[in-house]
């Protein structure tokens, strides 16, 4: 699977996970931003900084999404080129407490992943 992410600078945050190669999301993504179409995989969510830190929420049909990443500052990529995933939640009813027994978390990739721009978007 892969996890797509799309920020915007206001906040918002355009998330799927899905088996879609790059090349299909990339096309599906911008057919969601230009015509607000809505896509099975993908759903509109926010997401917060704090210094490195990168907090997203999403809401899915049937679920809660939280993914926690670290900004990797530096890298063959360039500055700030690097994500690392911390953690990855789901919760039914939105209760991401490390006490909730609603939640669930999952592993996540030790690999860190790479920004890909695409002019398209």
């Amino acid at each position: 699977y892969y996890r797509y992410l799309y920020f915007q600078e206001d906040g918002r945050v355009l998330y799927a996970l899905t088996a879609a190669p790059p090349h299909e999301m990339f096309r599906r993504f911008l057919r969601v931003c230009l015509t607000r179409q809505p896509d099975k995989a993908a759903v509109w969510g926010t997401y917060e900084v704090s210094k490195s830190t990168v907090t997203i929420n999403a809401r899915q049909a049937w679920q809660y999404v939280r993914l926690e990443v670290s900004i990797q500052p530096e890298s063959v990529h360039g500055r700030n080129g690097l994500l690392r995933f911390d953690r990855h939640m789901a919760s039914s009813i939105g209760d991401f407490d490390d006490w909730s027994r609603d939640r669930t978390v999952f592993e996540v990739p030790s690999e860190p992943f790479r920004f890909v721009k695409d002019r398209r978007l």
